[in-house]
């Protein structure tokens, strides 16, 4: 697994067909292995060239796209879908996000989901890759806003979101009213410590 690994790192795209073909038929499965989703989400580095290892590389990435739903809740399927959000094609992004809204607030109240929805809201590419658009289905309501403020998971991503000045009125504004129940738990204290300082750019990462 490691030689794979620092083959598909260093050599050519032309040279890194062999492993590519290996794969398709069986890239969902191999997405939620422990060590061999390493191997998945580094093919995504080789898509997008004109040439038959670069097509292969397409295969099991658009194998990987077609099984989003169900790897973006498995432990180790959300870091190849990070992969794709941050380093993959605009249309292996606009894939992966279209999957994340389309059950948003579940997936920002679940364990591995709701990574992903902080590496959306994080990406550079925020607003031209449609990352918005969560940020608004996720700040539409406030009961929405509340079903997250008492989510263990749903919390950091109230914590992502308030670090934009865009929106971190309107969730101080949805959450205060939770403050006492807040209070209760350290995540809670945490998300109104942040709300009462936040005043940062997109570009802070969570402590």
């Amino acid at each position: 697994n490691h030689v794979i690994k620092q083959a598909l790192d260093v050599l050519p795209t032309e040279y890194i067909g062999f492993v590519a073909d290996e794969l398709i038929g069986n890239a969902a499965w191999t997405a939620r292995h422990r060590f061999a989703c390493r191997a998945i989400l580094r093919l995504a580095r080789h898509c997008g060239q004109e040439s038959w290892a670069s097509s292969a590389a397409e295969a099991v990435i658009a194998e990987v796209l077609d099984s989003a739903q169900d790897l973006c809740r498995d432990e180790f399927g959300k870091f190849v879908l990070e992969e794709l959000i941050e380093r993959g094609l605009p249309e292996h992004r606009r894939r992966v996000l279209e999957v994340l809204r389309s059950h948003v607030v579940k997936h920002a109240r679940h364990e591995h989901a709701s990574f992903l929805i902080q590496r959306a809201l994080r990406y550079e590419g925020y607003l031209e890759d449609g990352a918005a658009a969560i940020a608004e289905e996720l700040l539409a309501t406030r009961e929405t806003v509340w079903s997250l403020a008492r989510n263990q998971y749903g919390r950091y991503v109230l914590k992502d979101l308030s670090r934009s000045a865009a929106h971190v009125g309107r969730i101080r504004e949805s959450v205060m009213p939770l403050a006492v129940e807040l209070q209760g738990s350290k995540q809670g204290k945490k998300l109104l410590l942040d709300l009462s300082s936040s005043d940062g750019p997109w570009g802070r990462r969570m402590s």
